[in-house]
């Protein structure tokens, strides 16, 4: 099993209103996360925290904008401390919070979106550095303006209510004044002035109300705490204060809801909240209990009790802040074979909703994906097939095998080698093992192309998620492991991409390695510097492009994609990702997947130059050329007049900072020196192998030269 996900949470509100017991359902049924927590105030979610063993520290955080980036700030240093994997900022205030200290320090940011509080500017900025956003309705994904939105929805409890007998006597003991021949309406919220409360109370005085009693369930809020006062205020001056009972906060209290004969959720536009209700927990919990539901519409709550329009509703929607319209809406619902109606009606609409644990799973599926760790927490159980090429490989060969071998841990796992004609004594060696090993077997293909040859492995392979390395590399002793528990996720990526790290052998090789990336930059993905290096450079060399290295994807992927270009083209692996990916595929980066690659010298940077020149799109053609023009321009300057010659150092550092920075990290102190030879001569192959493949791609200019692939039934 791997290692949970490291999780900070940043909590906004120390109150346990919807969002929070969302978010607090869904941990206590996964151990998937490992999870601390950072709360922006006080209040009884510290409790909630510390009763699940969560550590949680305390940062009060105003409004202001001062606050805000005082909070920032000590985040940042607080992330550099702790390096977790992914922060979860669990609502707009946490989310402005965090994600600019996550962006600082290369922690990915995601932002659980509850309601539509500072829908515009502010949530698009938001949507704009944060690298995923979770919404827990899908109009909340709309309303996000987030590329990669994700529905995680409102759990449906676990467990049953109880009776409506048990849970009338459950709130009589809270204080509530129940008379057998009033109906009850409930309201289940936090005590802020924008849930409407005051509407029910308002109602019970208005034609249609005049039977009905409200129990008030719910916590009073630090933000608003006169709320309470105003309501009993109100309720007096109404007449209505012995039909009024405050019943306080009752821990899962959605086990009391059939005690009522309608549940209220009322938001309204007030200037203090989100003025629409989104979020609607208490709603499915009424639904799901057969009890019909006044709210406020438009929004999602009101959508989902409306239901479809030749369908019966579960409930009635009112215009908000309109007491008038809730009367008329208990009038309605004083017949008994209404609300039985309604009530059948929402239970049916609710019945396929998912309960804790597939929400959760969503949850951590969508975190470990945005630390580019899926699979994290888990163990997978599915047979794997390693399909690995060689060809006159023999020195290496058994090394990997042998490697290989160890991690070959589950019922039918197996090995699939495929011999491109070897002049030496790499098939004889692979047989060697297949007579010890029935998991090994070897494949004759003289004359196959790489692709070809993956391709023919496949076919013979056993199983339906297949992983792929090459003789020259040296996978981590859980390189498998972390594929097959990738592949475990609730909805799996088809393509697997892991990450090859770069072993340099001597200064110079050293210096070489250091121009590429570390796998711990791949995982946590790129930082301010990073991305301002790759605007002003060109992405570079990169370890996380689909490779052959360090590979895995399951077999309706490749059949999808018509599996390996079998032609020798360079980016033959990149142009299989992009087939996979068009089909409808998602594919991942799974930055614990590690293998070790021999030195990377001039030729490969000369082929992935080649792969730039003919798979790059114009965009990415047009700003390699202006950068180029730039570059010239800036030597050239430097050349002719003195004064620009700091301008074309500072280029050059610039340029050279990510092998140097990474150098001092290492402690690479003697590979210092070589640094700028060794960068210097893979920029130049890099740029001549560009020329080369733009030239390929414009001589050939036909689409079937780059999307042939041949070799997929």
């Amino acid at each position: 099993m791997n290692g949970p996900l490291r999780v900070t949470i940043v909590a906004p509100y120390g109150v346990v209103g919807g969002a929070e017991l969302w978010l607090l359902s869904l941990l206590d049924t996964t151990d998937r996360l490992d999870v601390n927590a950072v709360l922006l105030a006080d209040g009884p979610l510290r409790d909630e925290f510390a009763r699940r063993n969560i550590p949680c520290a305390l940062r009060p955080t105003g409004r202001s904008a001062a606050a805000i980036a005082a909070t920032d700030a000590w985040l940042l240093r607080r992330l550099r401390a702790t390096r977790p994997d992914v922060i979860l900022a669990n609502g707009i205030k946490a989310g402005v919070a965090a994600a600019p200290a996550a962006r600082l320090c290369g922690v990915p940011c995601v932002w659980a979106k509850h309601d539509h509080s500072y829908d515009g500017p502010l949530t698009r900025a938001l949507a704009a550095v944060t690298d995923v956003c979770i919404g827990t309705e899908p109009g909340l994904i709309a309303a996000s303006h987030h590329p990669r939105a994700v529905l995680v929805p409102v759990p449906a409890p676990e467990g049953t209510a109880l009776p409506r007998t048990a849970a009338r006597e459950e709130l009589a003991r809270r204080g509530a004044r129940l008379d057998g021949n009033e109906r009850l309406l409930l309201t289940i919220s936090r005590l802020v002035s924008y849930k409407g409360v005051d509407d029910a109370v308002t109602a019970l005085a208005r034609p249609g109300g005049e039977r009905w009693r409200l129990a008030v369930v719910g916590p009073a809020d630090p933000s608003d705490p006169g709320e309470q006062q105003r309501l009993t205020t109100l309720a007096e001056e109404l007449g209505v204060a012995d039909r009024v009972d405050f019943a306080g906060w009752i821990q899962d209290a959605w086990r009391i809801i059939p005690a009522a004969d309608s549940v209220a959720l009322l938001t309204k536009p007030d200037g203090t909240g989100p003025g629409q209700e989104a979020f609607g927990g208490t709603a499915i919990e009424a639904m799901l209990n057969g009890v019909p539901v006044i709210t406020t519409g438009p929004g999602s709550v009101a959508d989902r009790v409306a239901g479809p329009a030749a369908a019966p509703p579960g409930g009635i929607a009112v215009p908000p802040a309109a007491p008038d319209r809730v009367a008329d809406a208990l009038g309605r619902l004083a017949d008994p074979d209404t609300r039985t109606a309604m009530g059948r009606a929402g239970l049916r609409r609710t019945a396929a909703n998912p309960g804790p644990a597939e929400c959760a799973r969503l949850l951590a599926q969508t975190l470990s994906g945005a630390a580019r760790l899926p699979g994290a927490g888990l163990r997978g159980v599915a047979p794997v097939s390693v399909v690995v090429t060689v060809l006159d490989q023999g020195e290496a060969i058994d090394g990997l095998l042998a490697l290989l071998l160890r991690q070959l841990t589950v019922d039918g796992d197996e090995i699939v080698a495929v011999d491109r004609g070897s002049a030496d004594d790499t098939a004889r060696r692979v047989a060697a093992w297949t007579s010890r090993d029935a998991r090994v077997r070897l494949l004759a293909r003289p004359g196959a192309t790489p692709g070809a040859g993956r391709n023919a492995g496949v076919r013979e392979a056993a199983n339906a998620l297949i992983a792929c390395t090459e003789a020259d590399c040296v996978p981590a002793p859980d390189w498998l492991a972390r594929m097959r528990a990738a592949a475990a996720e609730p909805e799996p990526a088809g393509l697997l991409t892991g990450v090859c790290r770069v072993a340099g052998h001597g200064v110079f090789s050293e210096a070489v390695a250091l121009a590429y990336p570390l796998p711990e930059e791949a995982r946590r993905g790129p930082g301010p510097w990073t991305r301002m290096h790759r605007l002003l450079f060109g992405r570079g060399l990169c370890t996380t492009g689909p490779s052959g290295r360090s590979l895995a994807f399951t077999r309706q992927a490749w059949q999808d994609a018509g599996g390996f270009p079998e032609r020798p083209t360079p980016g033959a692996d990149a142009l299989f990702g992009r087939a996979v990916t068009e089909t409808g595929h998602r594919a991942a980066v799974v930055g614990s997947a590690v293998v070790d690659c021999a030195e990377a010298g001039w030729e490969q940077a000369f082929r992935q130059g080649e792969e730039l020149g003919r798979l790059a799109d114009r965009g990415q053609l047009a700003g390699a050329a202006v950068r180029a023009a730039v570059y010239a321009g800036i030597l050239a300057a430097a050349v002719t007049r003195r004064r620009m010659r700091p301008v074309t150092a500072a280029v050059v550092c610039a340029y050279l900072s990510p092998p140097v920075v990474r150098a001092v990290r290492r402690g690479s102190w003697a590979a210092l020196p070589a640094v700028p030879p060794a960068v210097g001569t893979l920029a130049a192959a890099r740029a001549a192998g560009a020329l080369r493949g733009l030239a390929d791609r414009v001589r050939t200019a036909a689409p079937s030269d780059t999307t042939d692939t041949g070799g997929a039934p």
